[in-house]
């Protein structure tokens, strides 16, 4: 969008009859996010972002799931059904040339599309070396 702002959306659609083989078990999908480069507070190598998905089943899935049915990730038979919804946010910052260290964070309400499960939060450190 500007030379230090980005922005994404996806919106990913499955017809609930495919089996689908990502990490994680998902027919429909709406994700946005920002990230921003450290022009501004003088680290140009620095990016904070900020990200969010929500994500629903397809009927025929959440039947499967409530009948006791399990997938490769979700379903333990007791499946009270709302769309899932995970935020992100992180630091990524540059420590030395080649090296990155970021500090993430993440938000997941509804894990598994059950409204009897969560809010699950979820702390996270990532180097990375370039060499």
């Amino acid at each position: 969008m500007t030379d230090d702002l980005g922005a994404f959306t996806r919106l990913p659609w499955n017809d609930g009859w495919t089996q689908n083989w990502m990490y994680i078990e998902m027919d429909r999908a709406v994700s946005a996010g920002l990230s921003l480069r450290g022009l501004h507070w003088g680290r140009p190598d620095d990016t904070v972002g900020l990200a969010t998905n929500v994500g629903w089943i397809s009927t025929d899935r959440r039947r499967y799931l409530e009948a006791g049915g399990i997938g490769f990730i979700t379903g333990d038979g007791r499946l009270n059904y709302t769309p899932e919804w995970v935020t992100e946010t992180y630091y990524d910052m540059r420590v030395a040339p080649g090296v990155n260290l970021a500090f993430n964070y993440q938000l997941g309400v509804n894990p598994a599309y059950n409204a009897d499960r969560g809010p699950v939060h979820l702390f996270g450190l990532r180097t990375r070396v370039a060499f």
